[in-house]
């Protein structure tokens, strides 16, 4: 078996919601319903997966959100997060995300966080 045919294979295919991931001697390839939040610090965004793990990439988070094509919603300056993972909603202006981190809503986006997400879904406290 050719080792290179997962990449080609990933190559060939639609790869509108992968993030490449590089990490010494290996290329991971992150899909979309794998993340749970993305935190951007400059020219670098941190991706944040399910199983608990933390990757690093060198594209804003601007950048890494057109790439995912996915139903992200900004909520701060500095994150991005995937609906699918909240767990509870802390404070009008706090998120718990399933993999135990805590992601602020800035204040000028409390209400469209409020509009996307069904409220009465979510405890708050």
């Amino acid at each position: 078996m050719n080792p290179f045919s997962r990449v080609i294979t990933l190559a060939g295919s639609n790869t509108a919601n992968l993030v490449p991931v590089y990490t010494p001697g290996k290329v991971l390839w992150l899909a979309a319903h794998e993340i749970t939040h993305l935190q951007g610090e400059g020219n670098y965004t941190y991706i944040h997966t399910r199983q608990g793990k933390r990757h690093i990439v060198s594209k804003t988070l601007k950048n890494v959100q057109e790439i995912l094509c996915a139903d992200f919603l900004r909520v701060h300056k500095s994150y991005v997060i995937n609906p699918e993972y909240i767990t509870a909603r802390l404070d009008a202006d706090m998120l718990l995300m399933s993999c135990g981190h805590k992601v602020p809503i800035a204040r000028r986006r409390i209400r469209e966080v409020q509009e996307r997400i069904s409220i009465g879904y979510l405890a708050v406290g």
